[in-house]
């Protein structure tokens, strides 16, 4: 169960590093639920690929980055799994980090693929261009890109999106990073 406080955007930017991290959305923070060695696992993995893509492409990437959403009203800032900003993408706001190219949502243990979908879909629509949803448990990896609904990808299959020119990714591959 995530824990939840009201506080102001200064009051939250002032708060310490916390893990896990908080996020902040409608006057709230928000803790996000701790991972499991199978999120650490697919994360670095993730983090990876996307390094070995960096030094071809360029870009930047990382774990948790706090990213602010403008929002009516205010701001969100969430922490996406791992994101990727393409080469030449502005990264730095002004309290936090600019929306990504990339997001990826690992799902812990107590998450519903439902609530990340809907995750990824705030991403996309706040200037996010592609959300991969992965899933442990059914090793499978939902794609939000475009306009149509999520495309899910099976261990057969190649992770590739148009926004990372060059990248692919065998699902498997992927997930072997679970049977170490």
């Amino acid at each position: 169960m995530a824990v939840r406080q009201r506080l102001s955007v200064e009051e939250y930017l002032a708060l310490p590093e916390e893990k896990p991290y908080l996020e902040y959305e409608n006057g709230e923070v928000v803790q996000k639920v701790a991972p499991d060695i199978r999120h650490m696992r697919l994360a670095d993995e993730l983090q990876f690929r996307l390094r070995l893509y960096r030094m071809e492409h360029g870009g930047d990437s990382g774990p948790e980055a706090r990213v602010e959403f403008r929002v009516p009203g205010g701001k969100v800032f969430r922490l996406p799994d791992v994101s990727y900003w393409a080469a030449g993408r502005p990264m730095e706001g002004g309290q936090a980090m600019l929306p990504p190219t990339l997001t990826a949502e690992i799902r812990s243990p107590g998450q519903s693929m439902e609530d990340l979908g809907e995750r990824c879909r705030f991403f996309r629509s706040h200037g996010v261009d592609v959300c991969w949803l992965i899933d442990p448990d059914t090793r499978t990896i939902e794609s939000y890109e475009g306009d149509g609904a999520a495309q899910t990808l099976r261990e057969e299959d190649t992770l590739v999106s148009q926004a990372l020119p060059g990248f692919e990714l065998l699902v498997k591959e992927l997930f072997a990073a679970l049977d170490r």
